[in-house]
This record gives structure tokens, C-alpha cells and sequence, in this order.
């Protein structure tokens, strides 16, 4: 087809313009790109497609896929694995821009003959697009699956605006096949990826049902649409069955057919699910771990819903602002978003049944169908429980809607620029074949364009006013975190942690990087399931005789050595003994048979050993992760040491340990021995009388960690700290390590040693906002 893609405006078709816009965004984000991990899920991803791993339920196999292909290919540049991974982040949002160019020239081109209108509508709806703040932060660092579905859903949207003019062809039919294969695809990757769905089968209903119902057509398109989401029914349990050292969920099938024979099933609420014969892959695809319970039991006002969405709403278009100047620059888009909607509705109905359609569907519905809490940042005082509220801020998941409020948003600066509503005809002024090359259209831009063309300014104020706050070239903090975590334990340590933050980086660490593989991070809340504590075991498994953990260093085999290269200095020189025996002693049927939790009448004593009581207050209840904390505390102490990390309370306050934990660095060590004051361990108790906290310190071990080890030296020299989620979290928790170093070393008497500490526990202090002077 020779279409208005190849069509000349001024030097270059607007294939080539669409290029060349496209590559500027890559520019940009390459600019401000990561240079290595962040905090949440991004060293989850990156760790996965580097070792082939599974992540969480559902398992995201298709960016696990293209993330290992795509670091593969990279390998060459020398490259850190994660920057490869930020790097596909950047070249997936910017092919989405590539894609979203070309199909708001083919909806423009449908209402407005002036090809150089078209090239600056479809350039300033882009350009706008990708600088709102989640798809740039999205973009420039891989948190999360996302860029891959807004790339799926992009180039869906371009085919779907190719296919309107192609309805009655041959290659009309292999459009929407084709289309049924990309969702198929995109589903392995991420349900987003399915959100232009609704929008499709109303589109192509109302434009040629004919088409649309075909046998032929219909049945080949639901063939390839099973055949792209098969990489979700094969690819994870043929891979789980290989024991990845990350292996979420465990799904593995006793056989491919069960994997692909769908069942109704129920998940552990009694909710009837459709999903396939293979129980633990059935319960991955079901997300069952996570208990989503029906969009009909809302978790919060679906009015404080929406006005969490506002609240990122306002995020996009200036975040850098004081909230006035940010509200004022999210109403000017709003307005812009609504006018270039009203100018779509009201020239070319056709193509507006599917753009209109996939806009509701991101924003408005997505809202509705994803039933989140209270936000993690709004409400906080009508409703201070934190337990109603989410864990983190949520805007990635309206990220397509975000890039499609800014390309509405472009359409309207163009349409005012252009007049367009002065002389948009009422039906449309070009009819379907005009997106076919004609002999002579109307181009140039008159006096009309140039007097208004300092209007298009306003397409740079997102770019101009997001840069500060979505530039993370020198954001290094994550990597950081997880390594002054890691060294903070001795060799062949098993580390607690509680949550994403202090676990996934870590794994990303030790995989990606090969620092302490020795260690064994244990994420307190996957000892709720029964696959993850027999995974333990076998990873903490001594190697038999010529056996090694090297010989698969992606897949479980058996205790990983230490290894001094990588180790911190205290543990250089250091004896370290392998262990004896693994962290769990429980046979499959033993786990599986573990007691949902146990009811505590009064105030109890349980042994851990000879010296280390366990205290539970009367009233408690000690669910099923907990009794195996207990087990493993149990199995290693005495062969290995046990450390919880210092964001763990939660975890290590539940056995009541705190007077059996000592500090090192950002973890507390349970000591099996009593404990006393020497010059070196201190109990800080006396000036925490009320804390719920371990109050002892190895003044000399953390010391060593603080100033010799740790790496902090970036983050420092930042003003602010850029994330929201983990600002109350992870400087508070440097904060802490700093200042009660400086309480330690006040009440030994070395005062230059306490000031040097406090000086930094402040510098922590700023960063986390805790208003110290």
C-alpha cells in the first residue's frame, strides 16, 4: 500500500518524520536513564530475564523472554545487565511513540488534508505523550512490565487505523489476524496489553461486522491469539520444572497437556475461576497467593478512587512545580486533552469509536475495574491505617491513558494553532481512501500558522517542567541499598527481610552481580506459601560431593559458597565454615501439613536454644510464615548465623527477639550466646526506654560498615529524595544506623566519633523528611 506514511512533507515522508520523532524521545530518555537497578519490582525484572527466572504470578513471561534476548544481544557494548534492561524500557516507549505517530496521522488525515498540519498534530500529540511523568519514568527506568504493553498497544492501535482503510481486502483479514496475534503476545507479557480490546471488537463491529465474523478470519484470528498467549501456558512451567533460583509460585505441570486443557477452578476464597487443569500454574494465572477479591466488594470509596487518579492526573504535566503552579499546568492540559477529544468526536466519528473507546477504557474504567485502596499518600488522616491504604503509589498502571491524555492533549494545541475549528467540516473530509496517496493536497503553513505558532510552546512545558523529577541518570540508590544490606551480614548468613525493598534488590545483587550469593534472603511474607519453604530447603542444602551450586549458577542445586572476592573486609580474612545442614528439616508432607497459625492464650516462653528465648504476648496468634521463622531460627543457629534486616520489625517483633538482636550496619544479628556490655557492644536501652526496637550495638562492626563499606556517597549529594513510596523507608533507615552509631559513641565518651555520625544521621535525616534541623 502506498499510504500517507510515504507521503512527502517537505524533505522526509511522514514515515521518516515519525522516525525522527521517535528517536528524539529515545534521546531524551537515554538521557535521563538509570544506570542501574531501582527499588520495587524493577531488580525482580531485570534478575529474571537475566537467569530465565519466574517472577511473580503470572510469571510476565513474555518480557522475561525479551528481556533475556534483548540483554543478550547487548552483551557486546559492556553494558551492566540492568542497564541493558532500562535501555529496552526507553527503545519499547519510544517504538510506541514511532506507532502512536503514525496512527494520529492516519486519524488526523481522516478530518485535515494539510499534510504539515498532520506532521505537527502527530509530532506535538507524541512529544507530549511521552514527557507526562509516569510514561518518562517508566520509561527510563524498567520498574515494572509496562513499556512492553504500551509498545503492544501502540503498534495494535496503528494496525487497527491501517486495517480502517483496508476493511474490505485481503490484507484487511491478515490485519486483524495479525492483531489477534500481538494480543495473544501481549497477554504473556501483561493483561494491559489486552485494554484495547473492547475498543477493537466495537471498532470493528461497527465499521465491517462482515469482516469480523468471517469463519475463516474469526477462526484463524482466535488460533493465533491462543498461539501468542501459549508462550504464557508453556514457556513457565516448562522453566519452573528447571528449578530457576527464582521461581515464584512454583508452577510447575506434571504434563504440557494439563497446562493447556482450560478448567474451572476455585481459588482459596471458594471464588469459581476460569483456568487451566494444572493446579499451580492454574493458581499463578489466578494470581490465588495474592486473594484479589471481586470488583464488587470495593476497597475504598470509588470517589476516593478517582481522586487518587487525579492525584497522578496532576502529576504529568509539570511534577517539578509547587502544587498551584501544578494544578494550574494540569487544568491548561485537561483543557487542551478535552478540546482535541471534542475536535476528534466532532470530525471523524469512525476512528473516534476506537480512540474514544481505548480513552475510557485506560482512564475512567481502568479506575473502576482496578478497585485499589485508599492512595498510599492521600487520605492519610480520615483514614490513618495504613493497612486500607496501598503499599506504594500506583500511576504506572494507567501509564497507556497518561500517553493518551497527552497525545489528546497535542491534538487540542494543534487544533487551536491550526484553527481547526473554524473549518473542520462537520463529516469527515477525508473518506477512507484518503490515507491513500493523492496527486496534490494542500500543505505549507500560511500566515494563519505562523502568527499562532508560539502557542506550540506549550507542548514543551511537560518536557521543561517533569525533567528535574524524572531524571534518574545519577540514581544509583537501590544498587547501593542492597549492597550495604548484604555486607551487613557474616558468611553464609540467612537474612529475614520484609518486603519488596529490602528482597528484591538484593536478588538482583546476588544473581545479576554475584555479590553473596552465600547469603539466603528469606522474604517473610512467601512463608505463607508451601512451595517457597522447599525451595529454602534445597538451596540451603550442603553440595554433595562433587557437586557444586557453579555448574547451574541459575538454577537451585545446593549451598552457594562464600566467595571473599566479593565479600566486605570484615569478612575477608574471616573463618567461614560451610554449614552442616539446611535452614529447614521438614519433608514436603511436613510443610504441607504446617498448621495455619496458632492462637496464644498468655504470655509464653518458647526455646530457640539454650540461650535465646522467644517471648509472645498472650493474645497473639502465630500464623504459619512465623512457625517457620521459628523452624529455620531453630535449624541454623549454631551452624549459621541469622540475621534479620533492620526493616524487618514486623518479623523479628513478633518472637519478641529484640533483646537477642544486636546491630550491624542496616541488620540485626541474633546472638546465640548472652549478652553484656564491653567496649565494643553497647545497649543503648537506657536512652530508649520505650522503644520497640533491638537496642544493642556493635560499635566496632558497624562502624567498620558505616565508614568503610557502605555505599552512600551518591545518594548524598542528592537535595531531595525522588521517591515517594520509599522516602518514609529507606533513608529513614540509613538515619537511623548513622544516629544511634553517634548515640553509642557519645556514650563511650568519643564525642568527635558521635558528631561525625550524627553530621550524617542529619544529612539522612533531610533526605527522608524528618525535619531535622
Amino acid at each position: 500500500m502506498n499510504g500517507i506514511e510515504r507521503e512527502k512533507v517537505g524533505p522526509l515522508t511522514l514515515r521518516l518524520w515519525g522516525l525522527l520523532t521517535a528517536l528524539a524521545v529515545w534521546s531524551l530518555y537515554l538521557l535521563t536513564i538509570a544506570p542501574t537497578t531501582g527499588f520495587w519490582d524493577t531488580s525482580e525484572y531485570v534478575t529474571t530475564a537475566h537467569i530465565l527466572g519466574l517472577p511473580h504470578p503470572p510469571g510476565n513471561p513474555g518480557f522475561v523472554l525479551v528481556g533475556r534476548v534483548w540483554s543478550t544481544l547487548l552483551e557486546f557494548t559492556g553494558l551492566p545487565v540492568a542497564l541493558r534492561i532500562n535501555i529496552l524500557s526507553a527503545t519499547l516507549s519510544a517504538g510506541a511513540s514511532f506507532f502512536s505517530f503514525l496512527a494520529v496521522a492516519r486519524m488526523v488525515a481522516h478530518f485535515r488534508e494539510n499534510r504539515h498540519e498532520i506532521l505537527v498534530a502527530s509530532m506535538v500529540a507524541v512529544w507530549i505523550g511521552a514527557t507526562a511523568f509516569t510514561v518518562w519514568t517508566q520509561s527510563n527506568l524498567n520498574e515494572k512490565v509496562y513499556t512492553l504493553s504500551l509498545f503492544v498497544v501502540s503498534l495494535v492501535s496503528y494496525l487497527t487505523m491501517l486495517w480502517v482503510d483496508e476493511a474490505d481486502t485481503a490484507r484487511g483479514n491478515r490485519l486483524l489476524v495479525l492483531i489477534a496475534l500481538l494480543l495473544g503476545l501481549g497477554w504473556s507479557n501483561h493483561t494491559m496489553s489486552l485494554l484495547p480490546g473492547p475498543a477493537l471488537a466495537l471498532f470493528v463491529l461497527l465499521h465491517r461486522w462482515r469482516a469480523a465474523l468471517n469463519p475463516r478470519v474469526l477462526g484463524l484470528a482466535v488460533a493465533l491469539f491462543a498461539v501468542g498467549y501459549s508462550v504464557q501456558l508453556l514457556f513457565v512451567p516448562i522453566r519452573s520444572a528447571q528449578n530457576p533460583i527464582i521461581d515464584e509460585a512454583d508452577p510447575e505441570c506434571t504434563s504440557l497437556v494439563s497446562a493447556v486443557t482450560p478448567k474451572v477452578i476455585e481459588d482459596r476464597f471458594g471464588n469459581t475461576k476460569f483456568s487451566v487443569a494444572c493446579e499451580p500454574l492454574a493458581l499463578s494465572l489466578i494470581r490465588d497467593q495474592y486473594g484479589p477479591g471481586p470488583i464488587t466488594q470495593r476497597q475504598a470509596p470509588i470517589s476516593a478512587q478517582y481522586a487518587n487518579y487525579w492525584q497522578y492526573f496532576d502529576w504529568q504535566w509539570a511534577r517539578s512545580l509547587p502544587p498551584a503552579g501544578r494544578v494550574a499546568a494540569s487544568m491548561l492540559f485537561l483543557f487542551l486533552a478535552l478540546v482535541g477529544l471534542w475536535t476528534h468526536f466532532r470530525s471523524d466519528r469512525k476512528t473516534f469509536v476506537y480512540a474514544g473507546t481505548l480513552f475510557f477504557t485506560v482512564t475512567l474504567l481502568l479506575v473502576f475495574y482496578l478497585n485499589f485502596k485508599y492512595g498510599y499518600s492521600l487520605y492519610l488522616e480520615e483514614v490513618p491505617n495504613i493497612l486500607l491504604h496501598e503499599v506504594r503509589e500506583r500511576d504506572y498502571f494507567y501509564i497507556i491513558g497518561f500517553q493518551l491524555w497527552g497525545i489528546y492533549a497535542g491534538l487540542g494545541l494543534v487544533s487551536l494553532w491550526g484553527n481547526w475549528h473554524a473549518q473542520a467540516p462537520r463529516k469527515s473530509a477525508v473518506p477512507p481512501d484518503r490515507t491513500r496517496l493523492p496527486r496534490e493536497r494542500p500543505s505549507g503553513f500560511g500566515a494563519r500558522h505562523r502568527r499562532a505558532a508560539p502557542i506550540l510552546a506549550v507542548a514543551f512545558v511537560p518536557f521543561l517542567f517533569n525533567f528535574a523529577r524524572a531524571d534518574r541518570s545519577e540514581d544509583t540508590a537501590a544498587r547501593d541499598w542492597a549492597y550495604n544490606i548484604l555486607q551487613s551480614v557474616e558468611p553464609y548468613a540467612v537474612l529475614f527481610t520484609n518486603g519488596d525493598n529490602d528482597t528484591f534488590p538484593l536478588w538482583y545483587l546476588q544473581e545479576v552481580e554475584g555479590i553473596r550469593r552465600d547469603v539466603t534472603v528469606i522474604v517473610h511474607s512467601y512463608l505463607g506459601t508451601n512451595w517457597y519453604p522447599k525451595q529454602l530447603r534445597s538451596l540451603t542444602t550442603p553440595c554433595e560431593p562433587g557437586v557444586s551450586a557453579a555448574d547451574s549458577p541459575t538454577t537451585i542445586v545446593c549451598q552457594r559458597p562464600f566467595d571473599a572476592a566479593n565479600a566486605a573486609s570484615p569478612y575477608v580474612d574471616a573463618a567461614a565454615p560451610a554449614p552442616t545442614r539446611s535452614i529447614i528439616a521438614l519433608s514436603d508432607a511436613q510443610i504441607d501439613g504446617l498448621a495455619p497459625g496458632i492462637a496464644v492464650a498468655r504470655d509464653t516462653a518458647f526455646s530457640v536454644s539454650s540461650a535465646v528465648t522467644a517471648a509472645v504476648r498472650g493474645g497473639d496468634s502465630i500464623l504459619y510464615p512465623d512457625i517457620l521463622v521459628f523452624h529455620i531460627m531453630q535449624q541454623s543457629l549454631g551452624d549459621r548465623p541469622v540475621y534479620f534486616a533492620a526493616t524487618a520489625p514486623p518479623v523479628y517483633g513478633k518472637w519478641g527477639l529484640q533483646p537477642h538482636l544486636v546491630r550491624h550496619g542496616l541488620a540485626f544479628k541474633l546472638v546465640n550466646e548472652p549478652l553484656s556490655e564491653t567496649e565494643d557492644l553497647v545497649n543503648l536501652r537506657e536512652y530508649m526506654p520505650n522503644t520497640i526496637s533491638p537496642t544493642w550495638n556493635d560499635r566496632v562492626r558497624t562502624a567498620e560498615l558505616l565508614w568503610e563499606v557502605f555505599e552512600v556517597e551518591d545518594v548524598l549529594e542528592w537535595e531531595e529524595w525522588p521517591e515517594p513510596s520509599t522516602q518514609s523507608s529507606i533513608p529513614a533507615q540509613y538515619y537511623l544506623a548513622y544516629y544511634l552509631q553517634g548515640m553509642t559513641e557519645e556514650h563511650l565518651g568519643n564525642a568527635e566519633a558521635a558528631d561525625e555520625a550524627y553530621t550524617r544521621a542529619d544529612q539522612f535525616g533531610r533526605l527522608a523528611g524528618l525535619g531535622v534541623p
